[in-house]
């Protein structure tokens, strides 16, 4: 049975602790009704009419999975449409944001785990933070009973950031699925930082996002001529260990000397902020310079009008977001290069995995 129970209905609920026989049919309701429910999320107000339409779906169908998922109080009627047509205006459905919580984990900070109760439309509540411990299946599932205490009901899925190309986190998902028995989503939180980004910030559609955590990690966003997000070659990658030219700085764990992870990740710039003496605007505009560097020969092949920094409220500070500008800028045409702006968007991670979690229970399987 899938968990929550927000997919399907009681009276489906009642039959899967029947003998075997009516799986099939069960299977069916379920993909007809994540379908809806995804398809509303996507389209915001639809009419039946439409819902038919864009599913595929028969009217008779879409008509019993609306009642029950009125019933239900996962979508409610927005009231007539206002086109105008002859006859009686179609009444307009629409996903109710508020009927949904994802419990949502930030993994990517070095001594903290953060938590809290998620919306898809970007609501946060009861956020929590709590130390990490070597455990860490133990420190999330003790994070996860707290934010399960705090919520209306039964949360639709557990999504958690984790920091890109952390290999040491491989195989904590179905842990976590076994401990929690839910469903168990990880992702690059460099992913989650760029889809909340596009989807509640205000850095346009087409842009590289550069997340400063323990490591560096990228993400592209495009829309396509048709305004729907392109899907293929977008994800998450950690940025390339490179020499970022200069003093060669601190060895990298990648061997490099002068690498740019060893200049630009939030690590290797806290321990130089807290080296005793030392000028932080000068300690952040070296390691922008550095980073700019690296991200001019992606910025040249990908194109794109605006580079995203994402990370610490310490690192991206006004000098490391000017620095990385002006190294990005002496690699490109003063007038063509792109824009690096810092992200203003809080708790990107959390809200991030929302809607990623949303997106993936709501998918018809």
């Amino acid at each position: 049975m899938r968990y929550p129970q927000i997919l399907e209905r009681p009276a489906d609920r009642a039959r899967a602790a029947q003998p075997p026989g009516n799986g099939h049919a069960r299977g069916i309701r379920e993909r007809n009704r994540a379908l809806v429910l995804r398809t509303l999320m996507e389209q915001s107000a639809l009419s039946r009419a439409d819902l038919s339409r864009l599913t595929g779906l028969a009217r008779p169908t879409v008509s019993e999975v609306v009642r029950d998922l009125l019933a239900d109080g996962v979508i409610r009627e927005s009231g007539p449409s206002q086109e105008s047509r002859p006859g009686k205006p179609a009444v307009m459905l629409e996903f109710d944001q508020r009927a949904v919580q994802v419990i949502a984990l930030d993994l990517s900070a070095p001594d903290d785990i953060v938590g809290a109760l998620a919306s898809p439309d970007g609501r946060i509540a009861h956020r929590l933070r709590r130390p990490r411990t070597p455990d860490a299946a133990a420190a999330i599932a003790g994070l996860v009973a707290e934010l399960r205490a705090l919520a209306d009901g039964p949360a639709l899925g557990i999504g958690i950031g984790v920091p890109t190309g952390s290999s040491a986190l491989l195989g904590l998902g179905p842990r976590l699925a076994d401990v929690l028995d839910a469903p168990v989503h990880l992702f690059d939180d460099a992913d989650l930082v760029a889809d909340a980004a596009q989807r509640f910030g205000s850095v346009g559609t087409d842009f590289l996002l550069v997340r400063i955590g323990t490591r560096i990690g990228t993400a592209i966003r495009v829309v396509g001529d048709d305004g729907a997000p392109v899907e293929r070659s977008i994800g998450a990658r950690e940025l390339a260990h490179v020499g970022a030219g200069g003093d060669p700085g601190e060895l990298c764990l990648c061997g490099r000397d002068g690498c740019v992870h060893a200049w630009a990740a939030a690590p290797a710039i806290a321990r130089r902020l807290e080296t005793p003496g030392a000028d932080h605007a000068t300690v952040l505009t070296a390691a922008g310079a550095r980073l700019g560097t690296s991200l001019s020969v992606i910025a040249a092949a990908v194109d794109l009008p605006t580079i995203v920094l994402n990370g610490p409220d310490g690192i991206v500070s006004p000098e490391f977001v000017d620095a990385t500008a002006a190294a990005v800028r002496a690699a490109s045409h003063p007038s063509l290069g792109p824009t690096v702006v810092p992200s203003a968007l809080d708790d990107a991670v959390l809200l991030g995995a929302a809607t990623r979690v949303v997106a993936a229970e709501f998918s018809p399987r």
